[in-house]
């Protein structure tokens, strides 16, 4: 058996480049199009989720072929848990996520300040009337969702692969729309660890951990029914 050295766990470091630049940018885009909503009240909700669900189209059409962890640590956990991705490069594409959420989270404080930062959370103390448990629960039941379109458009080789970024994008955009307002939409625990945790806002922060990573496991299920009946 092959041992793995860490030469070769670092070969793919363009992969890695490419999966910080694409959330760098998707992090900064978002929480961008949330503040300028949340402080000016120059954009509606459903701007705000065209913002999210376009630009994460775009950047998985410049950064998917190049990287392959999709700008999401659920997306990359449910990729690894499938065996589709490998440990190594989990770990890499997940760090490359985390450092570029905090580097987003750090331009959004040179120009909003800690307090202003806040804001990009979309909803930092969740809706009316919604517990913790609830929120976690819509945030899982909408990420599966995402996860469920991503394994079959780009997974499944049998789905629409050249149009799986506009799907995700399309998808994004309505549960954007859905869930701004009620637990800030983050299905993307990239999108929101670096803000909050820079501007100190992590009462909440567990929901948009706990929430995606629990629809991560979404995959498993479609690798099992769809794509392992198929192989036999």
């Amino acid at each position: 058996m092959k041992i793995s050295t860490f030469k070769d766990w670092i070969g793919d470091w363009r992969a890695y480049l490419a999966e910080f630049l694409g959330t760098f940018l998707f992090v900064l885009i978002s929480s961008f199009a949330v503040l300028t909503e949340a402080l000016y009240g120059d954009i509606s909700i459903a701007e705000i989720a065209i913002v999210i669900g376009f630009s994460y189209a775009a950047l998985i059409f410049a950064f998917g072929h190049l990287a392959g962890g999709y700008l999401n640590p659920a997306i990359t956990i449910s990729l690894w848990l499938v065996q589709r991705l490998s440990a190594s490069k989990t770990v890499f594409f997940l760090t490359a996520q985390l450092i570029a959420s905090f580097m987003a989270a750090w331009v959004l404080l040179l120009f909003f300040g800690a307090d202003g930062i806040k804001y990009s959370l979309g909803s930092p103390s969740l809706g009316l009337n919604i517990s913790l448990t609830q929120a976690v629960l819509l945030e899982a039941v909408f990420t599966a969702g995402l996860v469920l379109v991503l394994f079959s458009t780009m997974v499944d080789r049998r789905g629409p692969v050249s149009f799986g970024p506009l799907a995700l994008g399309l998808y994004l955009v309505a549960a954007s729309i859905i869930l701004i307002s009620v637990t800030g939409a983050a299905l993307n625990p990239a999108r929101v660890i670096g803000p909050a945790i820079v501007s100190k806002s992590t009462n909440t922060l567990a929901v948009w951990i706990i929430g995606p990573l629990a629809g991560s496991l979404i995959g498993i299920v479609y690798e099992l029914v769809f794509l392992k009946k198929k192989n036999r």
